[in-house]
This record gives C-alpha cells, structure tokens and sequence, in this order.
C-alpha cells in the first residue's frame, strides 16, 4: 500500500505556536514507519496501567465556583486544561450530568458490517476475498470494539476528545489512553486526526514510560536531545489517534455540555437554599409573658419567674426556642404563600436539561409522551453518529495498513437499543426483497458477522439443532381436512360457538 507523501499531510494549526510544535516526522523519524505496529508484550494479552509497588501518584481533582467557570467559558482556548478538569470533576460529583453523558453514549450499539470496498467482481477469487475477509473479522474481534470504542464515546461526550494508542499484538489489540492535557491535534491524515505529544510529560513522570509502546522510548530519547525542537512530536498512525466531538473546531478542546456546568452549580444553590427553609419551617419559639401591672411593677417577682422559664427551656428540644418578655412578641414567618408556590429545584432540573438540548421527558417528567420521547431521541442520536463516524474512518485507516485489508472497510450501523426493532424490520424487508443485507440484520440484532458464521456452522454442522428441533404437530403447523376433503380447522366444541353459530351449524 502506497503511504502518503508530506503534501498529503494537512496541517490544521496555523497560529503562532505552531513553530514550537514540530514533531518527529520533520527530522529524524521517518514516515516510511507510520504503519510499525508495537511489539512489545507480544506474547501477552494485558496492559500495565500502574506498577503498585512503585510510586504513584494519586488523581488530582479540581472544583471551581460558579463565576471562575463563566470565566474560563470567555476564552476557552486558553482555558482549555482548567475547563476540562471542570467538567471531569462534575462528571463524578453530579448524577445528573454523569447520566446525560451515559445517555448519549448508549445511543450507539457499535454495530457493524465489514463489507468488500473495490473489489473487480467479474476477476476477483472467491477464495482470495474469503480469507482476507476472515483475518479482518478476526482483527476486529481482536479489539472488542463495543467495550473499547463505548469508553472513547464516553470521554469524547465529556471532554470532547479521546487521544488514544494501540498496543497490537497477534491475540488482542489494546487501546490506551493517553494524558490530554499532553495532547494535541495538529494533523489530519486519511480524514483521521493525528496526535503530537508533549514528550515533557515524562520529564516528572518518567516512572510511567515503561507504561507506553517503544515508540514513546524512542521519541523521549530525541527531545532529550533537543528539548525546544522535539518537544511536540507527532505519533506513529495508524496505531495513535484521536477522536473528536467537535470536528468542527480542531485547534482546541472544548467539551460539548461545558456549557451547562453553572446550570448544574443553580441545582446545588436551590437544594441548599430548600434545605435551609425546611430547616426554618421547623423551629418554634414559645414566649413566656411577664406582664406588668399599672404602677409599673411586675405582676409576678423576677426571680420567680426567671426560675420557672429556666424549668421551662432546660426540657424543650433543640429546635423550639424559649424566651421571657414583658413586651408583646409577633410572629414573623418566611414561608411562602400556598398559592403560586413552585419547586425550583425541579424547575433548575429540566432548565439544565434544556441548557443540553435534549427532552427533559427522558428524565423522570410527569409529562412523558412516547411521541415527543422518540422524536427527541432521533434528534440526539444525530450527536452520537457524528463520533461513531469519526470511530469508523479510525478503524478503516486501520484496516487498510494491513496487507489483507486494503480491500475491506467497516461501516457502524445508526442503531441503538432505542431503534433496534426499527432498524432490524428495514433490514429484514430488504432482504426478503432480495438486497444482500443479511448481516445488516444480524448486526442490527446484536450478532456479529463473525459470530454468525460461527453459530450457524455450530447449529447446522455441528449440532444439526435445525434438522432435529421439529415443531409439534398443531393446527398452526400443517393443514387438516374435514370429512368433505376441504381444508380448515377444527370444528369448535359446542359449548365455544354462540348463538348465531349453532344455528349456522344445524342449518349445514
């Protein structure tokens, strides 16, 4: 397969620090070795996150107020890492932000097909095509696409980009994820976005190096050698890459909901302030009168009565107060009127919901309608395709690196357990119109091609399940005749006909 010349290269970074962005491909590192696959581990199936006798160091979290996040939302190009760690703490520290995320990532089921792509039907062999379609379904069985690509859906719905690296060795290919405030897209390469790594990062956290493909070993050992000029480095593809929420804006990360967090801060705001008048609405106060007579005098001794408003407040509860006054005390409430009273922790609920642009109905609405629900649905599974897309042209720029699938693509199906019986009746009436969709059908069910092959030479072949499972003989299953050799059912007992029908019976 030809690789790409410099010219194919796009460069999307054009601002002034571009200069300190070079990456490895400009000097000593050359292109010719974009498609190396990482070997090491080769004969293992697991990747090292963190060695547990060493040194490690503990996640760092970040809370901002309210006013620093419309801060930072002002100019989110400089503010890229701060707004990032904002929406990463919100996503554990709130229930509802962390379910509008797992929302629209089950919005995809990841299903796919892998389909010949220009391929001379009239001189290709038959052969040939079944055994390099076979190695790339055995390819991608090999990276468990749905668990895998469901956890970069999840970051990119969160912080808007997934960078990513691929440990391949012959029985599994393992995705790992690289640190994004070291991370940056500078290259478009095959409709695929490339990652430069700041190659600093392993200057206070060298610990970890051992941690990531040789490739990183070899590209550390030159910015060591120049600290300014190889600083950034672009990574080997097809085996790095990044995924992209916002494709439309490449020179900086902005999360998709960033634009909800204070929506989420006015919940916690309403719930505290609800509490609170809860908590006033349940205290008293009882006043103990000490009246005073015309002349001016008490009308009992002060000290006697000092005594008994002592008895008094040593037996009451800590929330009813007690006081002694010769004056008259009122009533001062700060309840609201019944009439107009509104939950405004409900109303902040649905007013973040419709902040994100999706139904408030799909979250616990009184007002559900099955209608507006699957509409709504529709509308937001647009967002969830548009990353699965970019998914697809990651796997295929894979695929094609290797010598038995340039020409093999893989195509994501729009289904989700939302429209799964929608998806799957379109695809079963193509096929019974003859259109070859069989394994549109299969994936849309959840059964895979490689999984369909199999199980069908399991129950055919192996099991012969469908020559031996024969349905009892009803009524359902095969044509009974009546005494006059024409066919129908079986007459009904004449406690089960009515009125009309016996007499329809006696008449024939």
């Amino acid at each position: 397969m030809p690789l790409m010349s410099e010219k194919q290269k796009e460069i999307i970074v054009t601002d002034g620090s571009q200069e300190n962005r070079k990456t490895a491909y400009s000097k000593e590192a050359k292109f010719d070795d974009a498609f190396h696959l990482p070997t090491r581990f080769a004969g293992l199936n697991k990747l090292v996150l963190r060695d547990m006798n060493g040194t490690n160091t503990s996640p760092t979290f970040y809370l901002y107020s309210k006013d620093k996040i419309s801060e930072f939302l002002k100019n989110p190009y400089t503010n890229e890492k701060n707004i990032r760690n904002a929406v990463i703490y919100i996503y554990g520290a709130s229930s509802h932000f962390r379910r509008l995320i797992q929302y629209f990532s089950s919005l995809s089921d990841l299903a796919y097909v892998v389909s010949p792509h220009k391929i001379d039907t009239s001189t290709a062999k038959p052969q040939s095509i079944r055994r390099n379609y076979h190695k790339v379904l055995n390819l991608l069985s090999s990276m468990d696409i749905k668990n895998q690509f469901a956890k970069v859906l999840t970051v990119c719905l969160r912080e808007d980009v997934f960078y990513g690296t691929m440990w391949v060795n012959t029985d599994s290919i393992i995705i790992q994820q690289l640190p994004s405030d070291y991370c940056t897209v500078a290259v478009v390469e095959d409709n695929v976005l490339n990652v430069s790594f700041d190659f600093s990062y392993f200057d206070s956290n060298s610990q970890y190096l051992a941690n990531y493909p040789p490739e990183f070993t070899t590209k550390y050992n030159l910015y060591q050698k120049d600290r300014q000029g190889m600083k950034w480095q672009e990574l080997d593809s097809p085996t790095s890459f990044a995924v992209k929420c916002n494709n439309d804006i490449l020179n900086y990360a902005i999360p998709p909901f960033a634009g909800i967090l204070r929506e989420i801060y006015d919940i916690e705001d309403y719930k505290q302030l609800k509490l609170t008048k809860t908590e006033l609405e349940n205290y008293a106060m009882l006043v103990m009168k000490l009246g005073i007579n015309s002349d001016g005098e008490w009308e009992m001794d002060l000290d006697k009565a000092k005594e008994f408003w002592r008895n008094l407040d040593g037996i009451l509860p800590e929330e009813i107060g007690s006081v002694l006054s010769p004056m008259q005390i009122d009533k001062i409430s700060f309840e609201k009127a019944n009439t107009g009273d509104t939950n405004t922790v409900s109303e902040a609920e649905q007013n973040l919901f419709s902040a994100a642009g999706v139904s408030s109905l799909l979250f616990n609405n009184a007002k559900a309608s099955a209608n507006a629900l699957q509409l709504s649905i529709k509308a937001d599974q647009a967002m969830t395709f548009g990353i699965v897309k970019s998914i697809e042209g990651v796997l295929n720029r894979f695929i094609r690196a290797q010598s038995y699938g340039k020409n093999f693509k893989i195509t994501f199906l729009d289904c989700s357990p939302f429209n799964r019986k929608e998806c799957g009746d379109a695809y079963l009436k193509a096929c019974q119109l003859g259109i070859p969709m069989v394994s549109y059908y299969c994936a849309s069910q959840g059964l895979g091609q490689d999984e369909m092959d199999c199980m069908n030479f399991l129950e055919d072949d192996v099991l012969g399940i469908k020559g031996r499972f024969i349905p009892l003989q009803s009524s359902s299953t095969q044509s009974k005749t009546t005494t006059g050799n024409d066919p129908g059912r079986d007459e009904k007992d004449i406690d089960e006909l009515t009125d009309s029908g016996e007499i329809t019976r006696e008449e024939e």
